[in-house]
């Protein structure tokens, strides 16, 4: 953060022309994400506030791949936000919902702060997806639009991300030994229903053409989606058990090639083997 702030990506230059303005926007929204996702995963402090600041979001990616050297203002579609300014919204929920899960960890809540802070956090997950523009919003006719102009796997990432943070939100309530509380059914549905989300659009990114999520932390995702399906074939219901095992097949296969990719998967496949081999024998 500190060298973002030295070389002011975080200030729009006057002297720069709007490809210069618009790669620093970029840079610094890239280190935003990260830094969310790194102090996640390291268990570290984050350096960048919740508070976003007043600085532009990336603009429509097609527009930004058609800038022209000195172009000065944003005009027309590149003032549209573009698929990255989704993801920095949304990754921004995500910084909270990772405070609450780290707080659930360490500290034993109340039950009340503990619902009122899901249910804030659901409400923004729902008004982020519900205020989608329709060309945004997760279609199979929507992907490959976005395919055909260059920006399928981003489009991808923005809906796996999506449903994966919605994921982490609600996994709490898959627990049988926790507590009743108001909203534990419905929100332990919501956990089943964007697993199951996540592991369609995973599989279908790989069968669409440009589309493929193979960046490293779809592992790490894909760990987390196949839980809540493990958890549906162990206790769900007789109807859920068999769209539950193929996706956790179609996981299992999608972790294969991602560890061709990045060897910090084959832990995670090692892992895998050993939970499913039991599941087999009872199946």
């Amino acid at each position: 953060m500190l060298m973002a702030r030295l070389l002011h990506l975080d200030v729009d230059m006057l002297e720069d022309d709007e490809i210069m303005r618009e790669t620093k926007r970029r840079v610094f929204w890239t280190l935003y994400m990260i830094d969310r996702w790194s102090s996640a995963g390291l268990g570290l402090h984050r350096q960048f506030e919740n508070d976003r600041g007043s600085l532009n979001l990336p603009m429509n990616e097609v527009a930004f791949h058609k800038l022209q050297l000195g172009d000065q203002h944003r005009t027309g579609i590149s003032q549209q936000p573009g698929l990255w300014a989704y993801m920095v919204t949304l990754v921004e929920i995500f910084g909270h919902i990772q405070d609450l899960n780290q707080h659930l960890a360490r500290e034993d809540l109340g039950e009340d702060y503990i619902e009122s802070t899901v249910f804030d956090l659901a409400e923004r997950l729902e008004k982020f997806d519900s205020e989608l523009p329709t060309d945004v919003q997760s279609t199979f006719e929507n992907l490959t639009t976005h395919a055909r102009q260059g920006v399928g796997r981003t489009f991808v990432a923005l809906h796996l991300g999506f449903h994966h943070y919605a994921t982490l939100l609600y996994f709490q309530y898959l627990d049988t030994q926790r507590g009743a509380s108001p909203n534990g059914v419905l929100y332990a549905n919501r956990c089943k229903l964007h697993a199951a989300a996540f592991s369609d659009l995973l599989r279908t990114s790989h069968e669409t053409p440009d589309c493929a999520a193979v960046y490293n932390i779809v592992g790490h995702m894909t760990v987390v989606s196949s839980s809540v399906l493990l958890h549906t074939l162990l206790f769900g219901e007789d109807d859920e058990l068999p769209s539950a095992r193929q996706r956790l097949n179609s996981n299992f296969e999608l972790l294969i090639k991602l560890r061709d990719y990045w060897p910090s998967v084959r832990l995670m496949v090692s892992a895998a083997e050993i939970l499913m081999s039991p599941i087999d024998l009872l199946l």
